[in-house]
């Protein structure tokens, strides 16, 4: 029995020593690589529980906390075997995950808690990387090697790889050698897209959304499909109308059944403070950035510095300035101190007051102008040319520019 323990805790102390001889970077690296970034976020949150001030350290737990957040919604999609038609371009149903052939039958109550769970994930992303603490952080990731376990089957397939992913969603590539060196400016930066995300979900979260799902949950997830529903079967070919007519009528029935009632008001006011610190993050993003002095293998370069990442698009000073001006924009808006145009109306709506005075949301009616008339004011709003100046300056690619800076 002596000689067990002995040898027990002599193999725990082999264990722990190689644990310790690596550094959070190198941690983070090995467990990108494999696909079990889980792992790599509790052996991270261990060094830095023990190492307060290292910041590298913070620095890769934020970064693994979000990859697994991202993880954790994927796998929830992939248990209910989410399909989405190519012809709808739902933001999060969009998500490229591994087909499953045998997927879960989900309820409406089961996919409110997988958003429900990414929230809170990215609360904990939220809590690492502004607890940042002073000195130099720097995380060395070759993004070619990132891979995810989206099936949840411990393992990072090749099609579970980051660059997969973010090829399937925005036909990027990254160059030969895709290795970014992400610093302090790129804690904010995913601190940002972590308030983003969760405006998004939040809003969708402070409403019923169960009659939509009912009727058109079998569009997105394999396993909400019902055999005996003819609704949910391959439509015949028409002789008029080919074999379009069935995606285009549930395209239409999808967007109508958008007419969601308000259940948890105070959602909407944190979707609101979320969105307020995307600004305020994003502004200060961009302070970090213009302020650093050295050049090394940037995510998101400023005009001084070279394009590690994407690498076919050039940033320009011209290009943030057109940038900071959308926030300010933004903020203002969200204040209620600029009204937001419609194009049926020469009032402009309160954009303040759709979050802190919510009424059912109705896509339809919002599109044609039912939805904001409550919301009309006279004051002064945001102003159509701007639309055409940022054009200009990001070449006419301003949604892929937005993806890339939040």
């Amino acid at each position: 029995m002596h000689r067990m323990i002995t040898t027990f805790f002599a193999a725990f102390l082999v264990l722990t020593s190689a644990s310790l001889a690596q550094s959070p970077e190198q941690i983070f690296q090995r467990h990108a690589a494999a696909g079990t970034l889980r792992a790599a976020e509790a052996e991270l949150h261990s060094i830095s529980t023990s190492r307060p001030s290292d910041a590298t350290a913070r620095l890769a737990l934020g970064f693994a906390q979000f990859v697994v957040a991202v993880e954790r919604l994927g796998q929830g999609y992939h248990r209910y075997g989410l399909s989405a038609p190519r012809q709808m371009m739902i933001p999060f149903l969009r998500f490229p995950v591994p087909e499953n052939p045998s997927p879960e039958k989900p309820d409406y109550a089961k996919l409110r808690t997988v958003y429900t769970d990414f929230l809170a994930d990215l609360a904990k992303v939220e809590a690492t990387l502004s607890t940042l603490p002073s000195g130099d952080a720097k995380l060395v990731v070759d993004l070619h090697s990132v891979r995810l376990d989206l099936n949840g089957d411990g393992i990072g397939q090749d099609e579970e790889r980051l660059e997969a992913i973010l090829s399937r969603l925005m036909r990027w590539q990254g160059g030969a050698g895709w290795e970014v060196a992400f610093d302090r400016s790129d804690a904010t930066w995913l601190r940002g897209y972590a308030q983003l995300l969760s405006a998004m979900i939040q809003f969708v979260q402070a409403h019923d959304w169960s009659e939509t799902y009912r009727e058109t949950a079998h569009l997105f997830f394999k396993g909400a499909r019902d055999s005996q529903n003819p609704l949910h079967q391959d439509a015949a070919t028409s002789p008029m109308i080919g074999r379009d007519g069935a995606p285009v009528a549930d395209t239409i029935a999808f967007l109508h059944l958008i007419r969601w009632p308000v259940t948890e008001p105070e959602r909407l006011k944190t979707a609101h403070a979320h969105l307020k610190q995307v600004v305020a993050l994003s502004r200060q993003n961009w302070r970090e950035i213009l302020a650093e002095p050295d050049d090394d293998r940037e995510w998101l370069p400023g005009p001084h510095q070279k394009n590690s990442a994407v690498t076919a698009l050039r940033v320009t000073q011209e290009q943030v300035d057109g940038w900071l001006a959308v926030m300010e924009t933004l903020d203002a808006t969200l204040d209620g101190r600029q009204l937001v145009a419609h194009w049926r109306f020469e009032k402009g709506f309160d954009l303040k007051a759709v979050f802190f005075e919510p009424r059912t949301f109705d896509l339809v009616l919002w599109l044609t102008g039912h939805g904001a008339r409550p919301y009309l004011k006279d004051g002064p709003m945001t102003d159509s040319r701007s639309a055409a100046q940022l054009t200009r300056v990001f070449g006419g690619n301003f949604l892929g520019f937005a993806f890339w800076f939040n």
